[in-house]
């Protein structure tokens, strides 16, 4: 038995981490790894994530000094996230324990731009220093090795439950934005977008706005375009409520201008959604623009808009994106196949 411990975010956290972590703890069929898993983080202020993060490195320190593990799994963002598994990273080789740093982080650039020389070389250090680096996508590869040329860097991409057959449905109406709100993933760019092409919508069509924070922004936005009529929620969804607005998604919109490898994506195109997104980070190689989604350059709001229009008056184009977009995932992005590969490391590691 191969012993993982595996770190990252509360499971009550919003976020594509999370997501990725979830489904590890889900699945059935890791033979003979078996995971411990601990929360390093909780969204809350600081003194209460230091509290927090103290108190889980009591269990993390009683665990590896009262158990053998061969393996810890730790996932990592950006900022307090990265010094957090960089402190655990040091702790857990002392104890003479593999650690890999699989990264999720979509800012960690302009982390590493705004840190101090020596803050820098720590970074190179604990690069280094990891065992195996994983990254989301092959794009993803250059990012580490050019701040750590020594670090050993695999590609995982992100992978979703997937299903016996494509439940996507030419009947429905409604368009969906499933991530966080704000700037960065590009959500009031799709107001924008909305906006412009109000009046050429079907009536019956509205947007649903699902995620986290920057709610206020948004409603702002809606209200001064005078959109509110075309806005069916915002907010974050899960379970039934997120099951059921889903059934009815015509079309999964994410014009990020920032990004890893979006879990909406995969989880939006696993369910024969076809999906209009930006030509950044690993999301090429996930949506082939024509030929299973549409990719825009980030902040072009007019192709935007007559990307949208453009699908939800072509049907059959529509059905063509669905299919292959399902097949795509079904055959590359399955949890059954990232997990054989995240096995394939785990072996490299311990050998």
């Amino acid at each position: 038995m191969i012993k993982i411990l595996m770190c990252c975010s509360s499971l009550n956290t919003k976020g594509g981490m999370v997501s990725v972590v979830k489904n590890y703890l889900t699945y059935n069929h890791w033979d003979n790894y078996k995971i411990k898993f601990i929360p390093t983080h909780i969204d809350c202020n600081k003194y209460v994530l230091i509290f927090y993060f103290g108190l889980h490195f009591i269990k993390i320190w009683w665990n590896v000094v009262f158990s053998h593990y061969d393996i810890a799994h730790l996932h990592v963002a950006e900022r307090g996230s990265f010094w957090r598994k960089t402190f655990l990273l040091k702790f857990l080789k002392r104890h003479h324990i593999k650690v890999i740093l699989h990264h999720h982080g979509a800012e960690f650039e302009d982390f590493y731009n705004s840190c101090t020389k020596n803050q820098k070389d720590k970074i190179k250090n604990a690069l280094t220093a990891a065992d195996m680096n994983i990254v989301l996508s092959k794009r993803h590869i250059n990012i580490i090795k050019s701040k750590a040329p020594n670090g050993c860097v695999k590609v995982l991409y992100n992978a979703v439950f997937t299903y016996p057959y494509n439940p996507y449905s030419l009947k429905s109406k409604d368009i969906l934005f499933l991530g966080r709100l704000g700037i960065r993933k590009g959500t009031l760019d799709l107001l924008d977008a909305i906006k412009i092409i109000n009046d050429q919508l079907p009536s019956e069509t509205k947007i649903y706005l699902c995620g986290d924070e920057g709610e206020n922004l948004v409603k702002n936005k809606v209200k001064a375009l005078g959109i509110q009529h075309r806005i069916a929620h915002i907010g974050w969804i899960t379970g039934e409520k997120k099951n059921k607005i889903i059934k009815n998604v015509m079309l999964n919109v994410l014009p990020s201008y920032n990004e890893g490898l979006p879990m909406t994506i995969l989880e939006t195109m696993s369910m024969g959604i076809p999906n209009i997104s930006t030509n950044i980070a690993s999301i090429p190689e996930v949506i082939h623009d024509g030929e299973n989604g549409y990719l825009i350059e980030p902040g072009d709001i007019k192709e935007l808009g007559e990307k949208i229009l453009f699908l939800i008056k072509n049907k059959e184009k529509r059905k063509s994106f669905s299919e292959r977009a399902y097949r795509e995932i079904t055959d590359h992005f399955s949890l059954s196949h990232h997990i054989c590969i995240l096995k394939s490391i785990y072996k490299e590691v311990t050998s």
